[in-house]
């Protein structure tokens, strides 16, 4: 069974290219160039996946996200931008959007991605648990953003190490961060008291810090 999605994208030719490139992979695609048109969509028709840009004339793709998430709450959403920061992508999955994705993409990423989300609400296993609250608390603070990225890049580390490289001289200071990224989910330590992530902080590293 072909997925059906809603695009709102407001550039026209991309919004040509993403149609055909979804319909020939198999997608039942419906576009159109507002956040507006694309709730007036879902209160009318049924889709698995709503694929919105950030930014458009009118109410922006973050904006639409509370609206859609009331009217059709089973429904994947995808929020799309040319101007990918680690605060938009909180803020849009902080809002309830299920993917974050920084133009440019590939086509068949955007097919892998679109398929992944909609599986994940279909099997009610958000990547982000009851927990997000937080989780996003951790990733608002810069320090601990930091401390996510050097152990996604050194994999394990001793709390000394990781106070070096992240450049923090305060000890308890720093030390509070850790006990917040434990708390979050995102960090774990093992009896030699060496640090790194967990499933769920490589799955946001992945997601957020790397766009």
């Amino acid at each position: 069974m072909s997925l059906k999605l809603l695009l709102a994208e407001d550039d026209l030719d991309l919004r040509e290219v993403i149609t055909e490139a979804l319909t020939l992979d198999g997608f039942e695609v419906t576009a159109c160039e507002s956040a507006e048109q694309a709730i007036s969509c879902v209160m009318r028709h049924s889709y698995d996946i709503a694929m919105l840009d950030f930014v458009m004339s009118g109410m922006s793709g973050i904006d639409a996200i509370a609206v859609l998430k009331q009217t059709a709450p089973n429904m994947g959403i995808v929020i799309v931008t040319a101007f990918g920061t680690i605060d938009t992508a909180v803020d849009a999955m902080k809002k309830g959007a299920d993917e974050f994705l920084t133009k440019p993409f590939n086509l068949q990423t955007l097919s892998v991605t679109l398929k992944k989300v909609h599986a994940e609400k279909t099997l009610k296993s958000p990547h982000i648990d009851q927990n997000s609250d937080l989780v996003f608390g951790a990733l608002a603070n810069p320090i601990r953003r930091n401390v996510i990225h050097q152990l996604k890049m050194h994999q394990r580390l001793k709390f000394m190490d990781l106070c070096r490289l992240v450049g923090i001289e305060d000890h308890t200071k720093f030390n509070f961060h850790l006990r917040q990224l434990i708390k979050s989910g995102l960090v774990t330590k093992d009896s030699e008291k060496t640090y790194f992530l967990t499933p769920t902080g490589l799955d946001i590293e992945a997601r957020l810090l790397m766009q």
